[in-house]
C-alpha cells in the first residue's frame, strides 16, 4: 500500500491559508506558532484524511507544500 507524506516548508509559507480553505477534507489547519520569519503558518493536522487531490499543492502561491508518495 502506498502512503503519502504532506510537507509544508516553513521557510516558504507566508500564512495565506489558501491551502486550508481549499482542502475538502480539512487536512490542513492554522498552526498555533509562528515561523522564524514571523508568519502564522499552515500545518498538517489530519494527514490520514488526505485523498491526494493536491489542491493545496496547486493553490500555494509560494510552492511551500509538497505531496510525496512513500512506498
Amino acid at each position: 500500500m502506498t502512503k503519502i507524506e504532506i510537507r509544508i516548508d516553513e521557510a516558504l509559507c507566508k500564512g495565506c491559508f489558501f491551502c486550508v480553505e481549499v482542502c475538502p477534507r480539512e487536512v490542513l489547519q492554522r498552526a498555533d506558532e509562528m515561523s522564524l520569519k514571523g508568519y502564522i503558518i499552515a500545518k498538517v493536522e489530519r494527514q490520514e484524511n488526505c485523498i491526494e487531490c493536491r489542491m493545496c499543492e496547486r493553490i500555494c502561491p509560494d510552492f511551500a507544500i509538497s505531496i510525496n508518495k512513500i512506498s
